[in-house]
């Protein structure tokens, strides 16, 4: 359900999930904004088309952000919220459409939302190489926190058989244990805290990394065409420095590779060596850089 602020030719539609259509209208933006600015944008948008919508009356949250100009998307804004109660933002504005305070009236609306929401953290993201984003961003006095690698599987590497550990397609059952891992290897929770369950995702496939039928860790693989996506990757921390971590990502890259998926990427952050070094040794190389600016509200 969008809400139309204003009458054509111009509108802003407010919205809890994206469409098809305008997946397909912000996929076209992105690509035409990329190719202009030669950098990459982080919309996460399989993840938001691809998620089980809830039934509800009215909007709920707002995270989805559009600008029209006779029925013509010219910017977009999008929030994402992966758990430990932060905000992401990250949008764009198409290149003719740029210096009209656009995207800051997105962003407007957007920071309200966030402080409805309560926030412990927002980000708000930019390529590296984004000169557009980079002066919006010192517009809006965002602070430099850390960045994020986007890397591409450039070398494959021997993908033998691996028999130390196992991985098998996560259940119903697994859905505590997901939400438990993800609040220690992303947010830093320790075990006992409440954890918000992974919502339920098309063309997604989380694998429980086991180790003589005890579970260590888990991963996940995240489909789009022919494409795939490797995320929510981590061992548990008494199992560390093992080898289990790139047992588990070589079995992983099997199983892609078995399904003859040849474009595979995935995000690290810059200051996490021991990752950096495994997804290198791996096949993987640095395609781009990701910087995340913490915003005060």
């Amino acid at each position: 359900t969008g809400v139309r602020t204003c009458a054509l030719p111009i509108s802003i539609c407010l919205k809890q999930y994206i469409s098809e259509r305008e997946y397909k209208e912000i996929n076209q933006l992105e690509v035409l904004c990329s190719l202009k600015d030669k950098s990459n944008l982080k919309l996460e948008l399989d993840y938001k088309v691809s998620v089980t919508k809830n039934d509800y009356i009215g909007l709920k949250e707002i995270n989805e952000y559009l600008y029209y100009v006779e029925d013509v998307l010219v910017a977009y804004l999008g929030i994402s919220s992966f758990g430990g109660n932060n905000g992401e933002i990250n949008g764009m504005t198409h290149p003719d459409f740029r210096r009209k305070g656009l995207f800051a009236k997105l962003f407007k609306l957007a920071t309200e939302e966030c402080q409805k929401r309560n926030f412990n953290n927002i980000f708000l993201l930019s390529d590296s190489k984004s000169r557009s984003g980079t002066f919006f961003i010192k517009a809006v006095c965002g602070k430099y926190d850390f960045s994020e690698y986007r890397m591409k599987l450039l070398n494959k590497t021997i993908l033998e058989n691996i028999n130390s550990i196992n991985l098998r397609k996560a259940e119903e059952a697994d859905k505590r244990e997901i939400a438990k891992q993800n609040a220690i290897f992303f947010y830093g929770s320790e075990e006992g805290e409440s954890f918000p369950e992974e919502e339920e995702i098309i063309n997604m496939t989380t694998y429980m990394i086991e180790l003589n039928k005890a579970i260590i860790g888990k991963i996940r693989i995240e489909h789009s065409d022919n494409s795939a996506f490797i995320c929510g990757f981590g061992i548990l921390p008494n199992f560390r420095g093992k080898g289990y971590g790139k047992q588990a990502l070589k079995e992983v890259l099997r199983i892609i590779n078995e399904e003859n998926i040849n474009d595979v990427e995935l995000d690290v952050e810059s200051k996490n060596n021991n990752a950096l070094n495994l997804y290198k040794v791996c096949g993987f190389e640095e395609m781009s850089v990701m910087n995340y600016y913490r915003i005060n509200i």
